[in-house]
This record gives C-alpha cells, sequence and structure tokens, in this order.
C-alpha cells in the first residue's frame, strides 16, 4: 500500500502546484487589465486637460478683447 499512498500524496501535490499557479495567472491577468484600463483612463484624463486647457485660453482671450472694446469704446466717447 506504500506506493499507493505516495501516489495520492503526489497528486494532492501536484493538485495544490497546479491551484497555486493557476491563482497567480489570474491575479495577473487582473491586474494587466487594470493596468490597460489605467492607461486608458490617463490618455482621456490628458485629453479632457487639454480642452479645459484651450477652452480657457479661449475664454481668456474674448474676456480681453471684451475689456479692450470697453475701454476703447470709453475712450471714444
Amino acid at each position: 500500500m506504500e506506493p499507493a499512498d505516495g501516489r495520492i500524496i503526489l497528486f494532492i501535490l501536484i493538485g495544490l502546484a497546479v491551484f497555486a499557479l493557476g491563482r497567480r495567472f489570474q491575479t495577473m491577468i487582473i491586474m494587466r487589465q487594470v493596468w490597460k484600463q489605467s492607461a486608458r483612463q490617463v490618455t482621456a484624463r490628458r485629453t479632457v486637460a487639454h480642452n479645459a486647457a484651450k477652452s480657457m485660453i479661449g475664454i481668456t482671450l474674448v474676456a480681453i478683447f471684451v475689456i479692450w472694446l470697453v475701454l476703447n469704446l470709453n475712450r471714444a466717447m
């Protein structure tokens, strides 16, 4: 009976090793998905930040033009 007991223990050890490797692989896959999602969010946030900066520059230019226009109209009157 000794060889059979040895095989059972060997199968149990192999099963535990395969389970541990599977869990590590699953964790690796999940971390890769999270990393990809983070990279997409960084790209999206960068685009939003650039658009916001462009809008702020545009609004600043419009405000400067309106102030210049008001000052020139006051001088003319």
